[in-house]
């Protein structure tokens, strides 16, 4: 018997949080099933827009949760501590999508060299993307020195490293403005846009959009071409311009459209760092696209095959993570209350954004 331990949140007004504890009798389990034990998992603003979008992107369909609940999604290690799978061992250690919870149990299909998928029934998916787990043993992006990184950056970076690949084949302007520039994601993104701007034959500018308080450290991060704030959007250069929006900010891309009038040729929305904005994106008025990188990890796995998938990631992010080597710290966070007061203070938008934080049970 083991102690499982989950953290639930009302998915209808997220301060309101829910410990939940139960027994899980790993006798009972079905033939194929096996239990993963969390190890340690990374959390950010990322993680409270799983949530802010929970009923429109399908987040809380990932693990069930109690009725008017949802346990938001995180990227952690964990390892498998009780198998009936005739091809998974117990001790494997693996990454990847996983709920805020002690204990997950997973029914892997789709096996092969490189990890596996989770067939769960019970596992109300939005994309194959999410349902895979990684073995750390074949991963070529896994570093043991460097897990804290690969906790709070992988998901996010992996979002930039397809999205730069998606601007780099079809990029013809000359301006790219990110919106929330001080987002992982984000600068994520405009480091490799500026890394792989000489092979695309192409002299675009990355311009970061942020606030006041976030400038001096946007800029301190030297992938941007200019940085503004968003009360600056008036010296925004008036060229070609394709914006790459973190934010969905309805409001503030209204006012880019009026600065910037018929300059302003593209609209990405891609994330939703400002999730208490009162007015969002209207997608049709703004003929705006959604880019949604699970479909491109797919495709790009299809494509290049996963091996070389994850080649090409892991080349990419070692690039990213030199640069990023002295900007972040390690924060580690232990037990139910650490992890409750770090998940309020990211929802009230108070952590600390150079933290790495890692939280374990």
């Amino acid at each position: 018997m083991t102690t499982v331990t989950q953290i639930q949140v009302k998915q209808d007004e997220l301060s309101q949080t829910n410990i939940k504890q139960f027994e899980l009798d790993e006798a009972s389990l079905e033939s194929g099933e096996i239990v993963l034990a969390t190890d340690s998992f990374g959390f950010s603003a990322n993680n409270i827009t799983y949530a802010a979008l929970g009923h429109g992107m399908g987040y809380w369909g990932f693990f069930p949760a109690d009725e008017g609940f949802g346990i938001v999604p995180v990227w952690g290690f964990a390892t498998v501590s009780f198998s009936k799978h005739p091809d998974i061992a117990v001790g494997e250690k693996v990454f990847g999508y996983l709920p805020m919870a002690s204990h997950l149990v997973v029914r892997p299909h789709k096996c092969n060299e490189y990890g596996f998928s989770d067939g769960h029934p019970n596992r109300k998916s939005i994309s194959p993307v999410y349902d895979s787990y990684l073995y750390c043993a074949k991963d070529p992006g896994y570093n043991p020195q460097r897990e804290p990184w690969q906790l709070n950056f992988r998901p996010l970076f992996m979002t930039s490293f397809v999205l730069d690949e998606f601007v780099g084949q079809q990029v013809e302007q000359d301006v790219l403005v990110l919106s929330s520039a001080s987002s992982k994601t984000a600068f994520g993104t405009a480091f490799l846009l500026q890394a792989n701007k000489a092979k695309r034959s192409h002299k675009y500018k990355v311009v970061g959009l942020t606030s006041a308080s976030n400038k001096a450290l946007v800029e301190s991060l030297g992938c941007y071409d200019n940085v503004f704030t968003y009360d600056e959007i008036e010296h925004l250069p008036k060229q070609s311009t394709w914006l790459l929006d973190f934010a969905a900010n309805g409001a503030l891309i209204e006012s880019l459209q009026s600065t910037l009038d018929t300059h302003l040729n593209k609209i990405t929305l891609i994330g939703a760092t400002d999730w208490k904005a009162q007015q969002k994106p209207n997608k049709k008025a703004l003929d705006a696209e959604i880019f949604f990188a699970p479909s491109l990890v797919k495709s790009l796995n299809q494509e290049w095959g996963q091996g070389e998938f994850l080649m090409r990631y892991s080349k990419a992010w070692q690039h990213v993570a030199k640069a990023l080597h002295n900007t972040m710290h390690e924060q580690p966070v232990h037990g139910i209350e650490a992890m409750l007061e770090l998940y309020m203070q990211t929802l009230t938008g108070n952590a600390d954004t150079k933290a790495l934080n890692v939280l374990t049970f």
